[in-house]
């Protein structure tokens, strides 16, 4: 028997609702306020919930979001006078599965429960069982290349092979970083990951070693690094060929005889820890141009995995779209069930440079603006739904903005800013390409990329 709690100050009104709802073979509970509502919310296991609008101590809308942070899949109908309708609409925007006016009409009550009990189960769930691993963003479809990656994954994680997980930007490396150790002996230890790119080279040394109070200016305290954090377990280090060659020394002294020192301390501290890098450069490109050491990446790479683009598993992309549906529902409280087929074929044909990340954002943000329950063409920003256009448009700025270095030295912050943007997405997500393009250096690539909170 399903369960309902009846939330409104007026007495009479819910015990009219609750003896109606109990003929038609329902169980009910009442609640006057929001305090009452949320002590028998949390002791019951309710099916549905009717709510007033207007409470003495709390709003429909607080309630509500109080009540979904406890089961956020419960379906809320909220109960508001007419004049009270456009507010109950945009209620509805925020989570609310329906509203209905009073004076209440029981047959429509019904219907309503009715229609919101039988509703489906969420899409993610219906379109991905075939998922055999989930984890956050990252989501396993069927494509022979993504099959393939994963079987990789699942023959080196009993072991303590160092690897080389390689793929664009946003396609979800660390994922499979902590899906190898999750199914590795070492699993009930630390899994550890760190953005190489991020780091000031200045401060790599101290991130990845440590250090002692007064190695350095502004070394105000010890500090243990990363590889010390990580002992016993997994370190992931991504975007590794960002480090500079003095740090990558010393990482391949660190790898090679399993002890670290702290900068500026002579002692040696013994480590047992197993290395994940992770890139989106060809690393052997790298290693010709003598920007990373030959040594170390022989060294890392003792097994490699390398992941496909989104637009090379056009199979999986209706899968992460779906899932990205549901996250974006229960993030911004929408009840988005589907989309249209046009807007499905947007989706399908866009050639998705920023991989999962960018499918993500897309999804986030189409699930924000639709006004209806399903997703349609309009919720699209351009340059998705004119992807050759906004690729030739890129193009032609490119190469005007782009002559000299003294294009960029000069260009004003709102116009830098964009003309980063485009060239990391005309080098397709590539930084180290990107930065040759701007004729500046990584670093300097990285840091204006944290200066203007670029996400990519």
């Amino acid at each position: 028997m399903k369960k309902i709690l009846i939330i409104d100050d007026d007495t009479f009104i819910c015990e009219l609702l609750k003896k109606h709802l109990q003929n038609n073979k329902y169980s009910a509970e009442t609640a006057f306020n929001g305090r009452g509502a949320l002590k028998l919310f949390k002791e019951n296991n309710f099916d549905l919930v009717l709510c007033d609008f207007r409470l003495p101590d709390t709003s429909g809308l607080e309630l509500m979001q109080q009540l979904k942070s406890i089961k956020q899949s419960v379906p809320v109908i909220i109960m508001t006078a007419y004049a009270d309708v456009r507010m109950a609409v945009k209620l509805m925007k925020l989570g609310a599965s329906d509203y209905i006016t009073k004076p209440i009409q029981q047959e429509e009550l019904l219907g309503l429960i009715k229609k919101l009990l039988k509703k489906p189960e969420p899409l993610a769930a219906r379109k991905s069982r075939k998922t055999v691993y989930s984890n956050g963003d990252f989501i396993i479809g069927d494509s022979p290349k993504i099959k393939y990656a994963i079987n990789l994954a699942r023959k080196v994680a009993p072991t303590d092979m160092s690897v080389i997980v390689s793929g664009e930007t946003g396609i979800g490396k660390e994922y499979i970083a902590r899906f190898i150790h999750e199914n590795s002996l070492r699993k009930d230890k630390p899994f550890l990951a760190i953005d190489c790119g991020a780091i000031p080279k200045e401060l790599a040394n101290s991130e990845l070693f440590g250090h002692i109070k007064g190695s350095f200016t502004g070394a105000i305290s010890d500090k243990i690094g990363v590889f010390q954090k990580a002992d016993g377990g997994t370190l992931f280090l991504d975007e590794i060929g960002n480090l500079s060659y003095d740090v990558q020394l010393k990482l391949l002294r660190a790898i090679q005889e399993r002890v670290v020192s702290r900068l500026g301390d002579d002692k040696q501290k013994s480590i047992d820890i197993r290395i994940i890098a992770a890139t989106n450069e060809d690393l052997n490109v790298e290693v010709k141009e003598n920007n990373f050491r030959e040594d170390l990446y022989h060294r890392l790479n003792e097994f490699k995995i390398a992941l496909p683009p989104l637009r090379e598993r056009p199979e999986d992309i209706n899968v992460f779209m779906r899932h990205f549906i549901d996250a974006a529902n229960k993030e911004l409280n929408r009840n988005i069930n589907g989309i249209t087929p046009e807007a499905e074929s947007v989706i399908l044909k866009y050639p998705w440079y920023g991989n999962l990340r960018e499918l993500k954002n897309v999804m986030k943000r189409a699930v924000l603006m639709a006004e209806g329950e399903q997703i349609d063409t309009d919720c699209f920003p351009y340059e998705i739904l004119h992807p050759e256009t906004d690729h030739t448009q890129t193009q032609t700025v490119t190469a005007q903005e782009i002559n000299t270095n003294s294009k960029l030295k000069h260009a004003s912050s709102e116009i830098e800013k964009k003309l980063i943007i485009e060239t990391i997405q005309e080098a397709g997500y590539n930084k180290s390409k990107a930065a040759k393009i701007l004729n500046i250096d990584r670093k300097t690539l990285y840091n204006k990329i944290k200066l203007y909170d670029i996400k990519l």
